[in-house]
C-alpha cells in the first residue's frame, strides 16, 4: 500500500468521526434532518419577507452613468430617477428631496471636522496652531484665540525682519554691574547702515532689503557701480559712496523698511540672541594635523622624519585612487562662517556700538552681518529688556528719542556720538558664580 493510501484513508476516517460528533448534537434540537431543513427553508423566506416588507429609505448621488444604469436593472420596479443623477429606493421621495439631505448631511459632516481646527487648512501658515486649543498655562492663550482681532500675528522663528552690517572692532571685557560677572565680548560698530534698495514678489519673486554700509572714496569707484548709488548720493553729490551692499530677506512686505532710512544700534534690543556671519580668519596652508585634527605619526619609536605626515591616503591596486574629499593638507581659513545665539550684552545707542559675548569670525575691521537669531531668539523672556514677545518692526522708532542738552533742535540720541546713552541687559535675580546661592535678603529667623 502506497503512503497516499494511507492519508487518504486516514482523512477519510476523520471526516467520519468529526461527522459522528456533530450528529448528537443537531439530533437533541431536531428529531431528523428533514425538520432541519424545514427550519432552514422557513429562516430564509422570513428574512426575504422582512427584506421586501419592512420600508426602506435609499439615496445616494451618482457621478457615473456605468453605475445608475446597472442599479436600475437591479430593481426596475421599485427605483424612481430622473436627470439630476439622483436614486431613490423603495421610497416616493423625489429627487429634489433626496438631493436636499444629502446636502444637509454633507454640511453638517464639513462642519464637525471644521469644528476641531482653529484655522481652516487653506489658511494655515508656519508658526500658527492647527487644532483648538483645550489646556494651556496662560490666559493670553485661549484670548489669543478667541479674539484674534485684538492681537497681532504671533512673531514665529519662521518670520524674519531687515538684519545689520558692523565693523568688528576687537574684544574686551565687560563686568555684571549687580554681580561682577567678567563677560568677554566683542565690540561691533555699526557705520552708516542705509537702506538702499527693496526686492519685491511681484518683481523678484521675493522680498528682502538691499543695505548698505560703510563708505569708501569716490574716485575708487566705477561709474557703473557709482550709478547703482546715484537715488542714494543725489542729495549730497560730495558723500561718499558706501562699501558694500548685502541683501536680507524678509517674510512680509510690512517688515521692509522705508528707502534710504538709516539703521542704527536700537535696531536690536539688550538680551537677544543673534547670529553673525563673517570671513573667518586665513592661515594659509596649514598640514592634515592643524586643517583636519589628525593625531599624526608616533613622535618616538618606528618613525623617520614623518611624526606629523598625514599617513597612508587610498588603498591598493583596487581602487588605484584617491577618492574625492579625502582630507589632506591644504587652505585653511578665508571662509564665511556663522556663529549662532551670541547674546548682546550692551548697546552704545550714541556711538552705534554692540557688545556681543563671546568671539565671532574675522579679523579687526571686517564686516560682519548681524542677524535674528533663528532658534533662541529669546523673545517673551525675562532675559530680554522689556520682555517684548517680538522684535521692533520693521525697525525701532529712533524719533521717540530725543537728544538732551543739543544745539541742534530735534537732534536724536541714535547715531548722534554722545556718550552716556548706554543699555545692558536684563541682570538675573540668582548669582552667577554661586550656584549654591541664597536669597539673603531674607530675614533668618533668630533664637531667643
Amino acid at each position: 500500500m502506497s503512503c497516499r493510501s494511507i492519508a487518504s484513508g486516514a482523512r477519510s476516517r476523520t471526516l467520519r468521526l468529526t461527522a459522528a460528533a456533530r450528529r448528537p448534537i443537531q439530533q437533541q434540537q431536531y428529531s431528523s434532518v428533514q425538520q432541519l431543513e424545514l427550519h432552514r427553508s422557513n429562516q430564509q423566506q422570513q428574512s426575504l419577507l422582512q427584506r421586501h416588507t419592512q420600508p426602506r429609505v435609499i439615496a445616494c448621488r451618482y457621478y457615473s452613468t456605468t453605475a445608475l444604469l446597472s442599479e436600475q436593472k437591479k430593481d426596475s420596479d421599485s427605483t424612481t430617477t430622473d436627470g439630476s443623477g439622483i436614486s431613490t429606493l423603495h421610497t416616493d421621495m423625489s429627487a429634489e428631496e433626496a438631493e436636499k439631505i444629502i446636502d444637509q448631511e454633507l454640511k453638517r459632516m464639513q462642519e464637525e471636522e471644521d469644528d476641531k481646527y482653529a484655522v481652516r487648512p487653506e489658511d494655515w501658515k508656519p508658526g500658527m496652531r492647527k487644532r483648538k486649543l483645550v489646556v494651556g498655562r496662560d490666559l493670553e492663550e485661549f484670548e489669543r484665540e478667541m479674539f484674534p482681532d485684538r492681537f497681532q500675528p504671533k512673531w514665529t522663528l519662521r518670520d524674519k525682519r531687515c538684519g545689520a552690517l558692523a565693523i568688528k572692532v576687537g574684544m574686551m571685557p565687560l563686568w555684571d554691574p549687580v554681580w561682577g560677572e567678567r563677560m568677554p565680548t566683542t565690540v561691533l560698530f555699526m557705520d552708516q547702515n542705509v537702506v538702499l534698495g527693496h526686492k519685491t514678489m511681484d518683481k523678484h519673486g521675493y522680498w528682502a532689503v538691499q543695505l548698505a554700509a560703510g563708505q569708501r572714496k569716490r574716485k575708487n569707484v566705477g561709474k557703473s557701480v557709482l550709478g547703482q548709488y546715484k537715488p542714494l548720493l543725489q542729495y549730497d553729490p560730495h558723500e561718499n559712496p558706501p562699501y558694500l551692499v548685502r541683501e536680507f530677506r524678509v517674510t512680509d512686505p510690512d517688515l521692509l523698511p522705508p528707502l534710504y532710512s538709516q539703521i542704527h544700534a536700537r535696531h536690536f534690543v539688550p538680551g537677544q540672541n543673534v547670529d553673525i556671519s563673517g570671513i573667518s580668519k586665513g592661515k594659509g596652508f596649514q598640514g592634515a594635523m592643524k586643517l583636519h585634527n589628525f593625531k599624526g605619526m608616533p613622535a618616538s619609536h618606528g618613525v623617520s622624519l614623518s611624526h606629523r605626515a598625514l599617513g597612508s591616503t587610498g588603498q591598493c591596486q583596487d581602487p588605484g585612487k584617491v577618492f574625492k574629499g579625502k582630507k589632506m593638507a591644504g587652505r585653511m581659513g578665508n571662509n564665511k562662517v556663522t556663529i549662532q545665539n551670541q547674546r548682546i550684552v550692551k548697546i552704545d545707542r550714541g556711538r552705534n556700538l554692540l557688545f556681543v559675548k563671546g568671539h565671532i569670525p574675522g579679523n579687526k575691521g571686517s564686516f560682519v552681518e548681524i542677524r535674528d537669531a533663528v532658534k533662541k531668539p529669546l523673545w517673551n523672556t525675562d532675559l530680554v529688556e522689556g520682555k517684548p514677545d517680538r522684535p521692533p518692526l520693521p525697525t525701532y522708532d529712533y524719533s521717540q528719542d530725543l537728544l538732551e542738552d543739543s544745539e541742534e533742535e530735534g537732534a536724536f540720541i541714535d547715531g548722534s556720538g554722545q556718550k552716556g546713552y548706554e543699555l545692558f541687559m536684563p541682570i538675573g535675580d540668582e548669582d552667577p558664580l554661586d550656584p549654591d546661592y541664597r536669597n539673603t535678603l531674607t530675614q533668618l529667623p533668630v533664637d531667643e
